[in-house]
């Protein structure tokens, strides 16, 4: 291959338009690391981008917790998941153990559809089960009276284990 060989002409130096392997790789290089400059710069910003955007959804969700997670609801909900422990695995399976076939589940809980079944002290709900639920007292009392917030269950047709409603009843200070 000939290399340009530089003429001084005028007093000023000259080369000829030949391109070499070195002037090409050169050029060439400078095109790839244009391109590669423009692909880091877009990775950045794709990066900054998603750290702005976990960092505005975290926000939302910290707020959406903090409204969520009061107190009072915290409790409720507590208090409504204790309930329906109770009422599913423990009142209604004893309920089962005295339905005979002389007497069947419907006539044992329809008197109470209307009425319900007694009062279930929030003391009462804790202590069922060998206190099953004990490690809830601590917050439950600390916010609620325990004899004085109860629940009242009503059974509903068909009478099955999830077929019934509460009346809740919170002496509570939210």
């Amino acid at each position: 291959m000939a290399y340009a060989k530089n003429k001084n002409i005028g007093g000023r130096k000259s080369s000829t338009n030949i391109h070499t392997p070195r002037t090409t790789i050169k050029s060439s290089q400078r095109s790839i690391s244009k391109r590669f400059d423009r692909k880091v710069f877009a990775s950045i910003k794709k990066i900054i981008l998603s750290i702005i955007l976990l960092a505005s959804l975290a926000v939302i969700l910290a707020t959406i917790f903090t409204i969520t997670a009061t107190p009072e609801n915290t409790v409720k909900s507590k208090i409504e998941s204790i309930t329906a422990d109770y009422y599913e695995n423990f009142y209604y399976e004893n309920l089962i153990t005295f339905a005979t076939t002389e007497r069947t589940l419907e006539q044992i809980m329809q008197p109470y559809a209307e009425h319900g079944f007694t009062k279930v002290t929030l003391e009462q709900l804790l202590l069922f089960d060998n206190q099953r639920h004990a490690d809830s007292a601590n917050i439950l009392t600390t916010y609620c009276n325990d004899t004085a917030t109860y629940i009242t269950i009503y059974p509903d047709p068909p009478y099955n284990r999830t077929d019934y409603h509460v009346n809740y009843n919170y002496s509570c200070n939210f």
